[in-house]
C-alpha cells in the first residue's frame, strides 16, 4: 500500500464519521421542540456546515485520489473552494453562538430582542451571503485551492499573491476570528454564575438546577467547540514549521482540518442528552411510554 492510498484510508473513516454525525445532528436539531429558537437555529445551521466539510472529503477527495482519477482533480479547485467556504461559515457561525451565550448571560432581558428568532435567520442568511461572496473573490477568482500531486493534498496556487491570500485570507483571518470566540467565551463563563442567580432568583431549587444546568451545557459545547477550532488552526500552522516526520505533519494538518468538524458533532452530542436522545431512539420511546401510561390510567379511571 503507498502512501498515498494510506493518507486517503486515514481520511476516508474520519470524514465518514463527520458526515453521517452532523447530518444526524442537523436532523435532530431540526425535528427537536426544544431547540425551535435562536441557539437551535445557529447549532443546525452549525451542523449543516460540518457536514458539508466532511461530505465533500468522503465523496469528491477520497475517491479523487483512490481512484486517481484525472478529471476529478482537473476540477479539484472547486473541491478546494467548497470545502474552504464550508470551513469558512463553520467558523463564523461558531462566532455567532458566542455571541448568542454572551448575550445570554450579560444582557439577558434582552436576549430576546437581540437574537429573536427572525433576527438570527436574517443574521444566518447574512453570514451565508458575507462568507460566500469572499469565498468566491478569493478562492474562485483570484487564486485557486488545488490537489497538488507533490504534497498529495491540497494547497494554494504558487504565487506571491496567493500566498498573502492563504497567509492573511484565511489562517490570520480564521485565527483572529477563533481568538476572539475564544475572549468571547471567556467573558460569559466569568460572568454565568452571576447572571444565572440573577435569573432564576425567584424560580424553586429544583427549576434553578434545571435552568443552570441547561445554560451551562450550552456553554460548555460552545466553549470546547472554540478550543477545539483554535486547537486545530495552531497545529495547521505551526507543527510542519517544528517537526519533519511525515505522518505527525499529516495528522497535525490534513487529518486535523478533517477531524475537527467530526469533534464539532462529537461536543454537540455530548453536551445535548435531547439530541443523544433523539439519535438513539430514547425519546421516542419515552414519548411512547409516557403515552401508553397515561392511556392505561384513564382506562383505569
Amino acid at each position: 500500500m503507498d502512501d498515498i492510498n494510506q493518507t486517503v484510508y486515514a481520511l476516508l473513516p474520519i470524514s465518514l464519521i463527520g458526515s453521517v454525525l452532523n447530518w444526524s445532528i442537523f436532523w435532530a436539531v431540526h425535528k427537536l421542540q426544544c431547540f425551535n429558537h435562536s441557539f437551535g437555529y445557529l447549532s443546525a445551521n452549525q451542523a449543516i456546515a460540518d457536514a458539508m466539510h466532511s461530505t465533500t472529503f468522503l465523496l469528491y477527495f477520497c475517491p479523487m485520489v483512490l481512484l486517481n482519477e484525472p478529471t476529478l482533480k482537473a476540477w479539484s479547485h472547486h473541491c478546494g473552494f467548497v470545502l474552504l467556504l464550508f470551513y469558512e461559515l463553520s467558523v463564523m457561525i461558531h462566532l455567532a453562538i458566542s455571541l448568542n451565550r454572551f448575550t445570554a448571560v450579560w444582557a439577558p432581558y434582552k436576549y430576546n430582542t437581540i437574537f429573536s428568532n427572525f433576527n438570527t435567520k436574517i443574521m444566518i442568511v447574512g453570514i451565508y451571503v458575507f462568507v460566500g461572496s469572499v469565498a468566491v473573490l478569493f478562492y474562485e477568482k483570484f487564486c485557486y485551492f488545488y490537489y497538488d500531486e507533490k504534497i498529495r493534498f491540497l494547497k494554494f496556487t504558487n504565487s506571491e499573491f496567493c500566498g498573502y491570500i492563504g497567509w492573511y485570507g484565511d489562517f490570520l483571518k480564521n485565527s483572529a476570528i477563533v481568538a476572539v470566540v475564544v475572549s468571547i467565551d471567556i467573558l460569559t463563563v466569568l460572568n454565568v454564575r452571576k447572571m444565572s442567580r440573577k435569573v432564576v432568583a425567584n424560580l424553586s431549587d429544583s427549576a434553578q438546577d434545571r435552568l443552570s444546568c441547561r445554560e451551562m451545557r450550552f456553554l460548555k459545547q460552545t466553549v470546547t467547540q472554540g478550543a477545539v477550532f483554535m486547537s486545530e488552526l495552531l497545529t495547521y500552522f505551526f507543527v510542519p514549521q517544528y517537526f519533519e516526520n511525515k505522518w505527525i505533519v499529516f495528522f497535525a494538518t490534513s487529518f486535523a482540518w478533517v477531524a475537527v468538524h467530526a469533534l464539532d458533532g462529537m461536543v454537540v452530542v455530548i453536551f445535548n442528552p435531547e439530541v443523544r436522545g433523539f439519535l438513539t431512539c430514547r425519546e421516542k420511546k419515552h414519548r411512547v411510554s409516557s403515552t401508553a401510561h397515561t392511556n392505561h390510567s384513564g382506562l383505569q379511571a
